[in-house]
This record gives C-alpha cells, sequence and structure tokens, in this order.
C-alpha cells in the first residue's frame, strides 16, 4: 500500500508542478503571484521517506524543477498517509497545515503566495465537486480543464 501511495504521490507532484507552469503563462493570477516571489526563490514539497518536488522560480523563465538542498521554503508533511489525503483532494493543504500534518520552514507570507498557486492549480486539475470540498471557495477557470491538462502533459 505504501508503494502504491509514493507512486500516486509522486504523480500528483509531477502533475501540480507542470500544471504550475501551464498556469503560469496562461492564468494571470499564478503569474501575478509568483512574481511577487524574488528571483531564484526555491520552493521543496517532500515527504518523510517519500517522494519530494524542488522547484524554483526565474522571473523570466517561470519555473524550473531544480535538485538541490539549500531552499529557501522547505514544506514537508510528516508521513506518508497524511501527504496521501492532501494530494489526492480528500483534505486541503490549509487543513493539513492546521492539523499540523506538514512542517514549513521558510517565509509564512510567500509561502502563503504557493499555496494560493496550488489552490488554483487545484480548481483546473480537480473534478469542480471535489475542489468545492477542499477549497474555501472555487475560483472561475479561464480554460477549459482539458485543454489544461492536454498542456499540462506536454510541458
Amino acid at each position: 500500500m505504501k508503494n502504491i501511495q509514493k507512486i500516486i504521490i509522486y504523480i500528483v507532484l509531477q502533475f501540480l508542478y507542470r500544471g504550475m507552469k501551464v498556469l503560469y503563462k496562461d492564468d494571470s493570477r499564478v503569474s501575478n503571484e509568483l512574481n511577487g516571489w524574488s528571483q531564484n526563490k526555491t520552493i521543496r514539497l517532500s515527504v518523510i521517506d517519500g517522494p519530494s518536488l524542488t522547484i524554483q522560480y526565474h522571473y523570466l523563465k517561470g519555473l524550473s524543477k531544480v535538485h538541490r538542498n539549500d531552499v529557501d521554503i522547505d514544506i514537508t508533511f510528516k508521513s506518508l498517509s497524511m501527504a496521501f489525503r492532501v494530494f489526492t483532494g480528500m483534505m486541503s493543504v490549509k487543513q493539513a497545515y492546521l492539523q499540523h500534518y506538514f512542517s514549513l520552514k521558510g517565509d509564512i507570507y510567500e509561502s502563503m503566495r504557493f499555496v494560493r498557486c496550488v489552490d488554483l492549480v487545484e480548481t483546473y486539475l480537480f473534478p469542480y465537486f471535489m475542489t468545492k470540498r477542499i477549497l474555501n471557495h472555487c475560483e472561475k477557470r479561464y480554460q477549459p480543464m482539458l485543454i489544461v491538462y492536454i498542456k499540462t502533459l506536454f510541458v
């Protein structure tokens, strides 16, 4: 079961990254949030004994994956099962934070920019019945979900 959860979390992390890359170009709300970051800001999402994703922001290039240990913001989920609930849309990031399912190292204000971007990506990638359950309010989609999915596959 743990191996399946690891695989699913890895896949969701890849879609999250790719969705952010697509929406950075296609949705001004995502680009506005990320453009508020300083140049070369790095953030890592990781799970103890599980997959991780480290991304770096460049003002002109957008987001790119990097392999670094020194990051500006480090979000680490305390267990695989807790991360699985968040990454599969069973629980919101905000609820997981309130229940101390992950630790945050770095600037909380800057990390909230990232969380707002994650919420927007979830709006595009998750069906409405899931987003209304995990988000306080559903954001408007400026493109059809199918178009975003197709672009996400080929980024």
